[in-house]
């Protein structure tokens, strides 16, 4: 269940969700999380993110910052909240006011930081406990009960021939919004099934199928960050 007790990070440390959803997002999808890393997910300086961890150390939300910085139980679950509230916020913008993937993201950094407890709860409820954002991504303090772990792999490394269906998109993207946009017109969107055609090769990159039976070329970055499941696991 959702936690509502969340802590509430200190009003006069401007940015700090900020840096604290960019080491979530970083250590939940595998990424290296040295302080150049979150500057560089962040498109910050580097001694922007070091007077950002200095302070954030200072308020417990950080365990570690060298050689890569590590979250406290304290700051954890802020930065949960935080992300819960951005998905959450996403999933709403993109099931009940149709925005695409880039739109719902762009603005769901503004509301992530708006929502109240209440406000938070009703969307659940209201949204019908989603498990997902519109990314496929988790959305982090659910019970565990209702999450499902399937097996997948990044699109670059997928089989010819094989049919398989979109499972979620890393947020650590270079370029997101531009990739987001690129995503949602190809139709590569979670729950898309496809099948590869044409694997990547160093004159041509990977090729997909959709069931339309357009094709569509992928770009190796977007491959490489775009997980995807065999879709007999869907049946």
């Amino acid at each position: 269940m959702m936690d509502m007790h969340r802590p509430q990070v200190d009003s006069a440390l401007p940015g700090a969700e900020a840096y604290l959803e960019a080491i979530y997002v970083l250590v939940t999808e595998n990424r290296q999380t040295q302080a150049a890393r979150v500057a560089e997910y962040l498109g910050v300086s580097k001694v922007s993110v070091s007077r950002a961890l200095t302070r954030l150390e200072k308020l417990g939300y950080l365990a570690e910052r060298a050689p890569e910085v590590r979250l406290s139980a304290t700051g954890w679950t802020q930065a949960e909240a935080v992300v819960r509230r951005h998905r959450l916020a996403e999933r709403w913008l993109a099931d009940r006011l149709g925005l695409g993937l880039v739109e719902a993201h762009r603005e769901a950094e503004r509301l992530e930081h708006a929502l109240s407890e209440r406000v938070e709860q009703a969307l659940w409820e209201d949204l019908g406990r989603p498990r997902t954002c519109p990314h496929g991504n988790p959305i982090p303090g659910l019970d565990d009960s209702a999450l499902t772990l399937v097996s997948t792999v990044p699109l670059i490394e997928a089989e010819l021939a094989q049919h398989y269906v979109v499972d979620r998109i890393f947020e650590q993207l270079e370029g997101l919004e531009e990739r987001l946009q690129w995503i949602d017109q190809a139709g590569l969107t979670p729950g898309q099934p496809f099948v590869v055609t044409r694997l990547a090769q160093s004159d041509s990159p990977l090729q997909v199928e959709l069931e339309t039976g357009r094709l569509e070329s992928v770009p190796t970055d977007v491959a490489t960050r775009l997980l995807v499941r065999l879709r007999a696991l869907d049946n």
